[in-house]
């Protein structure tokens, strides 16, 4: 189980920071297969999984989960940064407590903290590039696939 304290985005915070921080958190709970929020949904605010465990997804009709979020992780810090609506699904995938911030709350943490906006950045920066390195090898493994049916298609052809 996560803690304030123990999250790794607010180690570099102050004993001032992390009590503001306490007064502002909100616990929530979500049972399993409960929505969190939904893609397209308003950025509310950003979320910090405090035990349990969350799925990002996206799509309407086949579900592509993207990633599995543990105790200490953050989630739906990208449309709060951003203002912009959410652009994938969270849900907790077993039995859920995160703590919730809002967006406000949030960003003015981020404003005065410049330990925490790197912090913030270098989480970020890790996400895109796993998404990146995620990608190239769906593309990867999608032209393979195509090698192999052109070698199969010539085959049948002759």
């Amino acid at each position: 189980m996560a803690t304030l304290e123990t999250i790794p985005l607010f180690r570099h915070l102050n004993r001032a920071e992390l009590q503001a921080l306490r007064l502002i958190a909100q616990e929530r709970r979500f049972a399993t297969g409960q929505e969190i929020f939904h893609e397209g949904a308003p950025g509310d605010g950003v979320y910090f999984v405090k035990n349990g465990l969350v799925e990002i997804s996206s799509g309407t009709e086949t579900k592509k989960v993207f990633s599995r979020l543990g105790p200490g992780e953050i989630f739906g810090e990208m449309a709060v940064i951003e203002l912009r609506p959410r652009s994938a699904t969270a849900s907790a995938a077993q039995d859920t407590e995160v703590f919730f911030l809002p967006r406000g709350e949030m960003l003015t943490f981020i404003e005065h903290s410049p330990a925490l906006a790197f912090a913030l950045l270098q989480l970020i920066s890790s996400r895109l590039r796993e998404f990146n390195q995620l990608h190239l090898r769906e593309v990867i493994a999608a032209e393979r696939l195509a090698v192999v049916g052109n070698f199969a298609r010539g085959i049948i052809h002759d």
